[in-house]
């Protein structure tokens, strides 16, 4: 589900999301994040001007975005600023970061500058807002993908597609280090 309307190319995304993460056999699956072996996996696309980032959701997690976006807010407030201000990760021309297992509480967790490609695991964000108070949710999952020189609307499925393979290696070398 597209939340923003841009140029991007949603089947494109489908097709690579299918073909490195959907479509894999069963034993490759058992070192991928919980929220990949469930069935069906919820993943949504998030297009702004200057990022592009897939998250994948729980069921409650999309019930969660279902509502905010009903309501006309951001359902990720307090994940990405890109300003230059304050944040607890300050990324520009970063590629195949991971964070994960992280915690942000009253902060903007990424200040994104440009061409910069992330991999988001396991993170849970809480900040206090004016308008709707107190928020607290999880992202299981997410690839961030911000555009400038290198990285714009036609690499940017390449981008992804390395992002993907990239965590996708990192997981089955993880699985076979726990054998």
């Amino acid at each position: 589900m597209p939340i923003k309307d841009t140029d991007i190319d949603q089947e494109r995304i489908k097709s690579i999301i299918q073909s490195r993460l959907s479509k894999t056999s069963k034993e490759v699956k058992e070192g991928f994040p919980e929220v990949l072996k469930r069935d069906p996996v919820y993943w949504a696309t998030i297009c702004e001007p200057e990022y592009l980032m897939i998250v994948f959701l729980t069921s409650d997690d999309q019930k969660r975005l279902d509502r905010a976006m009903s309501l006309s807010q951001n359902p990720f407030v307090g994940l990405i600023t890109t300003s230059v201000g304050p944040a607890a990760f300050r990324v520009e021309k970063a590629k195949y970061m991971t964070i994960s297992g992280c915690q942000v509480t009253n902060s903007f967790t990424f200040s994104l500058g440009r061409d910069s490609t992330v991999i988001l695991e396991n993170h849970q964000q809480s900040v206090e807002t004016k308008d709707m108070g107190p928020v607290s949710y999880t992202v299981p999952l997410a690839y961030i993908l911000s555009y400038g020189d290198d990285i714009n609307s036609v690499t940017v499925y390449d981008y992804l597609d390395g992002l993907i393979a990239f965590s996708e290696s990192n997981w089955r070398k993880a699985s076979a280090g726990k054998r």
